[in-house]
């Protein structure tokens, strides 16, 4: 098959969407002629990877866009960013397509909804799409920890409700061979525009088969529980809300909470740890290096993703890999992920009670460290189902049934 990616976000040796977008056609070049539409910012670094280690039946292009979208649509407009690179790269897609009789095209990043290109348009192709978040909301009872960026919050369901009506009118879905959605969240939002057409529910994350750590499940030598959170400092990943779950915590239970990650809620976030009294049990280690997080996984007993709301969190994965528990809530992409035998799921309906909820799965985790390394295992077994090689496998399936029929 001959088969155009459209992956905006697209970089080697990087995590989240650079990852996806650098790892599916990367993986799908095994088998098919590949061509991959990315930004102009990551050509230095691609075109230095593919040289250095001799990649072949790949080839890269390149759209690029005014630079005064570049420094006017950050933050809440960046979608209007995305958009406008998606015109320019539909047309570097017609002409490849034409000259490269391009089979499937298949919009992998960005993640998000907001931005799908008009691919479908494009005659003598199919269009599959997705996996797509975006449709997410923060529950109701967690919004007490959204009230420092309501605008922001409010703006993007703005945006999501003025995308939604714009794609009804133009048809957008209608022009979608095959819809792929990260979490039910999304499928749900968007259900009304997409009946009719062939959809499932399917993680945008993968991990690469050298990532999964080849030594069995032990547990830590410690003596205290070990709780690892990575990510951005901002208010939609949760970190205000597990410091007021970790002060609730029994006084005589031996934990440290490491907090991997930087950004503009840090002083905010330090400042409460200390109004808490968690000083001796809470460590911000600031921003590491993406190759440098095996050591922190090491060191950690268990994952701990409090997101207000998330796509899916590519830390899920990673924590997979290295054969680590994971204690998250029991919605969006984690759901679709994960279930109660590989993870510790918490969730509720009022504020108390999800806070009661991830109290009692940290307690739990910490109680019954057998049970622990048990899920620990059970996460390696499940990482062996989420390589980047599961993946292709399910999306040829996808292209071969769509060129089938």
């Amino acid at each position: 098959m001959n088969i155009l990616y459209i992956a905006y976000s697209c970089m080697p040796e990087k995590g989240s969407e650079e990852k996806i977008g650098w790892s599916v056609p990367l993986e799908s070049a095994k088998h098919h002629s590949v061509f991959v539409i990315t930004k102009i910012e990551h050509k230095e670094k691609i075109e230095s990877y593919i040289k250095e280690h001799n990649i072949k039946n790949i080839k890269f292009f390149y759209a690029d866009i005014n630079p005064l979208y570049k420094k006017v649509c950050k933050g809440f407009f960046y979608s209007v960013r995305l958009n406008v690179w998606q015109k320019k790269a539909l047309k570097l897609a017609k002409e490849i397509s034409k000259k490269e009789k391009i089979d499937i095209i298949h919009q992998i990043t960005p993640v998000e909804f907001r931005s799908i290109g008009r691919y479908g348009e494009i005659e003598n192709t199919k269009f599959v799409c997705g996996p797509l978040g975006g449709g997410e909301y923060c529950p109701e009872a967690l919004k007490v920890y959204t009230k420092s960026s309501h605008v922001v919050e409010l703006t993007r369901k703005a945006v999501n409700v003025y995308t939604k009506v714009k794609y009804k009118a133009a048809k957008r879905f209608r022009k979608c061979d095959y819809l792929l959605f990260c979490n039910e969240e999304t499928r749900d939002y968007l259900s009304p525009l997409c009946r009719g057409i062939p959809s499932e529910l399917y993680s945008e994350i993968g991990i690469g088969k050298d990532e999964i750590v080849s030594e069995n499940v032990s547990l830590t030598d410690n003596k205290k529980l070990t709780i690892l959170l990575a990510g951005r400092l901002v208010y939609r990943k949760g970190h205000s809300f597990l410091l007021d779950v970790l002060s609730t915590l029994p006084e005589d239970l031996a934990f440290e909470c490491r907090i991997v990650g930087d950004g503009p809620d840090k002083k905010q976030l330090t400042d409460k740890m200390k109004k808490l009294g968690l000083e001796d049990k809470v460590l911000f280690t600031g921003k590491l290096p993406f190759t440098s997080m095996n050591e922190e996984y090491q060191k950690a007993d268990v994952l701990v993703m409090p997101s207000l709301r998330e796509t899916t969190g590519s830390v899920l994965l990673e924590a997979m890999a290295q054969g680590k528990p994971v204690i998250t809530i029991g919605r969006y992409g984690g759901k679709v992920l994960l279930d109660s035998n590989t993870a510790y799921l918490y969730d509720g309906n009022t504020l108390n009670e999800l806070k009661e909820s991830l109290r009692a799965a940290i307690l739990n985790c910490a109680m019954n460290p057998e049970e622990r390394k048990l899920r620990g295992e059970a996460m390696k077994k499940l990482a062996h189902k989420n390589t980047w090689e599961e993946k292709i496998d399910h999306y040829n399936s996808i292209y071969k049934s769509l060129l089938k029929d």
